[in-house]
């Protein structure tokens, strides 16, 4: 990552602005403050770069050498500036020792800090870049596995041929790790499964998908069409992480029945799951579009589930349109329009 101010990017006061309308995230922000300090726009706070780059860098290290070494400084000039940020600070970042350094309590704590900055000045070098080559928004979405190998990518498709000068850029998270990034404000907008706890955010319907029985091609359910849910649960699971919204919805169908879910083995993703299903450690239960990217290279089969509880619904989440940027209210109204 580069040093902006010795960039020589000429970003000026009236670029900053344009730049904060295109990125108005709250890790965006704090490096627009820093890209203030360099174009002469007045910040009470002065903290430079260079000596967050050299601290991390130590931190990953184990030495101020080694990091002074990789950033290009000579051993003085480092230890002087991470004196001096210590000196401003009244915080202790490492602890010395014979073979090096390494952080103190409060020295982890502000590197974690420090690391959300750096990485909102590397996206804010990447929004001018988008600035000077004609992108003229950004769209950042958090969405759940399901969503991003199943609807997402025909969406944009179609979202991006309407709006061809947005980038687009997306986190895979769990749909109960979103939401809390929502409610939170870390992130404005996410795609989440809809059977989890919404907590009272503004829901528009994405997508819905169909749960399906997985059972290796030799096993004597591969033979059927369909079976009920508590057939199945004769069986020995291969499941997700009992946070995942399907596990929990598993657990909770199996409990009505007085029955229990046998989980043998959790794993944290559909193409996981499947293929231990494939090596005979158990059954499982994907959405049908997942499964679909697997059947043909894999050694398993789909059977439907009878039961009404099968449709599952995907929900695009924020926390309302008036705090939505104007190219997310764009997506959520497109979205809206055209539902999977």
């Amino acid at each position: 990552m580069r040093c902006l101010r010795g960039s020589g990017c000429g970003l000026r006061a009236d670029s900053v602005a344009q730049a904060r309308a295109v990125d108005n995230s709250p890790f965006a922000n704090v490096a627009f403050a820093f890209c203030e300090s360099y174009c002469g726009v007045p910040l009470s706070a002065a903290i430079d770069v260079r000596t967050l780059e050299l601290i991390c860098a130590a931190a990953e290290e184990g030495s101020i050498s080694r990091a002074a070494g990789r950033l290009h400084l000579a051993l003085a000039a480092a230890s002087r500036r991470i004196a001096k940020f210590e000196a401003k600070s009244g915080v202790r970042l490492f602890e010395r020792h014979a073979r090096g350094v390494r952080p103190t309590p409060a020295g982890r704590v502000l590197l974690a800090r420090m690391q959300l900055v750096l990485g909102g000045v590397d996206g804010l070098a990447d929004t001018i870049e988008d600035l000077r080559n004609g992108v003229a928004e950004h769209l950042l979405l958090a969405a759940c596995d399901a969503a991003i190998t199943q609807f997402l990518p025909r969406v944009l498709r179609d979202f991006l041929a309407e709006s061809p000068r947005v980038r687009v850029v997306i986190e895979e998270r769990r749909s109960n790790d979103i939401i809390r990034a929502v409610v939170e404000r870390q992130r404005s907008l996410g795609i989440v499964w809809g059977d989890v706890e919404l907590r009272g955010l503004v829901v528009t319907p994405f997508a819905r998908d169909e749960l399906v029985l997985v059972v290796p091609r030799s096993h004597a359910l591969a033979r059927r069409r369909s079976v009920r849910f508590i057939e199945a649960l004769a069986q020995d699971f291969v499941c997700l992480e009992m946070e995942s919204p399907i596990y929990l919805w598993l657990q909770r169908e199996a409990s009505k029945l007085n029955r229990t879910l046998r989980a043998r083995i959790q794993v944290s993703s559909f193409d996981a799951l499947c293929r231990m299903v494939e090596s005979g450690l158990g059954v499982g239960v994907v959405p049908r579009l997942a499964v679909l990217a697997f059947q043909s290279s894999m050694a398993i089969a789909v059977v439907e589930l009878r039961e009404p509880w099968i449709n599952r619904n995907l929900a695009l989440v924020h926390r309302g349109l008036d705090e939505l940027a104007p190219i997310e209210r764009r997506f959520v109204a497109f979205c809206g329009n055209t539902r999977q």
